[in-house]
């Protein structure tokens, strides 16, 4: 009970510090990649404490991305370096990228849509920085050997900030990787938070429609209409969905649908999201909405471009050890946690860069339920539910938490070693059912040596000495390289 006193002590001693972050993020929406604000009060906030924090701006070569670090090591390993063997490094994500064109901004004239918090990555980042906190000051307590980072993870929403961290080394040697994301109220209003939790595998499309412009009403019929294109494959895709599954998500905008009612189209530009279970499924719906542009604009006479070459957000990979000492550790500070809830767990239809970073080393992603009215993630009430000092309050206590399972992996060997071992088991059986739905076996130690030989630019810094076939697999899943 020791440290469920430290960790609540240590949460409540920063609560007010952590408050005005928390509030400085929800007040200052920034959009993916341009999160300068959020990026520049935490490492303030940092700087401004005890001599124990080793805080990296600009970390990994991202503007708005950051490193800060609490280590017992005399010689504690930098950015990308190895650890002590004998050491243990933990890692706590911090979000904090809005969404666009969420609420109304009254100062704007015409009146315009402004970002905000609509997925409450303000509530991600201070449960984040709470547990780091509050599992340093348990660790530096006990004088144990380990490591704990906070990680500033930008543009989760588009963009694949943590893919590009995982990329450059940001995970590398990592034990677990920790964090929670809010949700709406479950159908059990008395639950409090949801251990594990899966994602859809996700990726982005946009398509360019090339015509012919013409006047609109002298010459009509000189031109090729590039928005009749873009529309053709809109409506396409509308009739596509009456053949997926439940599972799969098709969504899209258009962009750019021309300049002038008076002029035929030249240009038009569409922006798509795809989504399904797998990353097979993931594969075969791109190729599938692939052919709904192309038969679009063959129809209205144009040409079109398909970039259908973004990096995939993989599905997530919840380590079950780390969710169960979640469970447990949250229902001794009396927090009630469930460990599954099947309309949620087995329903997924969020999509995460998380899901990349589990694959590469044992990570889960918490629920934190949140009083949103109703409303659900990227919707305005959900942006209003996430400044309120209720949600702020029940994201400290994910904190907990995540501060005590935190602490577990670091002090715990036999934990440690379950944790380890249930990853390699997800990710072997993910290896075989991935090669499996392409029709292969597991690749050959020859195999896998071609596969790194063709992305090496992204992955060979990434392999260890060592690794087994099953981790090699983890880091090409990881990093989008079997696609």
């Amino acid at each position: 009970m020791e440290l469920l006193s430290l960790i609540i002590k240590s949460i409540q001693t920063h609560r007010d510090g952590i408050k005005k972050i928390n509030d400085t993020i929800w007040s200052n929406p920034q959009l993916a990649w341009h999160e300068t604000i959020a990026h520049d009060t935490i490492c303030d906030f940092f700087d401004d404490l005890e001599s124990d924090y080793t805080v990296h701006r600009h970390a990994y070569g991202i503007e708005t991305s950051f490193l800060i670090q609490a280590s017992t090591l005399a010689d504690p390993p930098g950015l990308s370096l190895p650890q002590n063997d004998s050491s243990k490094i933990i890692v706590f994500n911090a979000e904090y990228d809005a969404l666009p064109s969420m609420v109304p901004d009254p100062d704007s004239k015409p009146p315009q849509l402004k970002p905000a918090h609509a997925c409450g990555h303000n509530l991600i980042a201070s449960a984040s920085i709470a547990a780091f906190i509050a599992c340093w000051q348990a660790l530096k307590s006990t004088k144990q050997p380990g490591t704990i980072r906070l990680l500033g993870t930008p543009a989760e929403e588009s963009g694949g900030g943590k893919i590009r961290l995982l990329k450059a080394s940001a995970y590398l040697n990592i034990n677990a990787c920790l964090m929670a994301h809010p949700l709406p109220l479950s159908q059990d209003a008395s639950i409090k938070a949801l251990a594990f939790t899966t994602t859809l595998a996700s990726q982005g499309i946009t398509a360019e429609f090339h015509g012919v412009d013409a006047h609109a009403g002298m010459a009509p019929w000189d031109g090729k209409n590039a928005l009749d294109a873009l529309v053709n494959s809109y409506v396409g895709i509308s009739a596509l969905r009456q053949q997926l599954k439940p599972t799969n998500r098709v969504s899209g905008i258009i962009t750019n649908g021309g300049s002038a009612a008076n002029v035929i189209p030249a240009y038009t530009r569409a922006k798509y999201g795809i989504r399904a279970e797998t990353r097979k499924e993931l594969d075969e719906l791109r190729k599938k909405v692939r052919r709904c542009f192309e038969a679009g604009s063959e129809a209205a006479g144009c040409t079109v471009d398909v970039d259908d070459t973004h990096i995939a957000y993989w599905d997530m990979i919840s380590n079950s050890h780390l969710c169960h000492g979640f469970t447990d550790r949250m229902n001794q500070f009396g927090i009630k946690t469930v460990y599954r809830i099947p309309e949620i767990t087995d329903h997924p239809g969020a999509a995460s860069d998380q899901g990349n970073v589990s694959h590469f080393c044992p990570a889960m992603q918490a629920a934190c339920f949140i009083d949103s009215k109703g409303a659900v993630n990227h919707t305005p009430g959900f942006a209003e539910a996430a400044g309120t000092e209720d949600s702020f309050d029940r994201s400290l206590d994910c904190a907990k938490g995540l501060a005590a399972v935190g602490f577990d992996v670091l002090t715990d060997r036999m934990f440690g070693a379950a944790i380890k071992d249930g990853y390699m088991l997800d990710i072997a059986r993910k290896a075989e059912v991935v090669t499996g739905d392409s029709g292969k076996e597991i690749p050959s130690g020859e195999e896998i040596d071609r596969l790194i030989r063709c992305h090496s630019h992204s992955v060979a810094h990434l392999l260890k000495p060592g690794m087994k076939k099953e981790e090699i697999m983890g880091v090409l899943m990881a990093t989008d390289a079997l696609f």
